[in-house]
């Protein structure tokens, strides 16, 4: 079982997507910061057989998140979940950027607390390292 992981710090977020096709610029506050593989043990979604790993970060009502995952050996998928309401478990879900190895989602949260983040990969094929990150603020897109 993998264990929770929280980072928290405020930085100035500077980063580019190539091909992407997005800019992130902007002074946000890292919620988690993480490197992982995707391995023989961790938990496995039953409707698909994939392994995952989750993690838990804390946030505020109204607050915006951001969650880039990035690997270069599967295509990473992405989740969202909110453990207390049964009714919007999944906040949010995907977020594969075309052309690349990277999943992105902006999500507003709903209420004060925890949340799940869910790295995942899209098939049951998909094992690897990956560098998972959330973070606060708005992403601007861009050419």
């Amino acid at each position: 079982m993998k264990a929770y992981a929280r980072i928290a710090g405020a930085v100035l977020s500077t980063a580019v997507l190539l091909g992407g096709g997005w800019v992130h610029s902007a002074l946000a506050e890292t919620l988690l910061t993480q490197d992982g593989a995707l391995e023989e043990g961790d938990k496995v979604l039953p409707s698909d057989n994939s392994l995952y790993d989750e993690y838990t970060i804390e946030g505020q009502q109204g607050q915006t998140i951001v969650v880039n995952m990035e690997s270069e050996t599967f295509t990473p998928y992405l989740a969202v979940l909110d453990p207390q309401n049964p009714d919007s478990f999944v906040l949010g879900e995907g977020g594969n950027v075309p052309g690349t190895q990277s999943s992105r989602l902006e999500i507003v949260l709903p209420r004060d607390g925890q949340f799940l983040v869910i790295a995942n990969g899209m098939d049951s094929t998909s094992r690897g390292a990956y560098t998972l990150e959330v973070s606060t603020g708005e992403a601007s897109t861009g050419e």
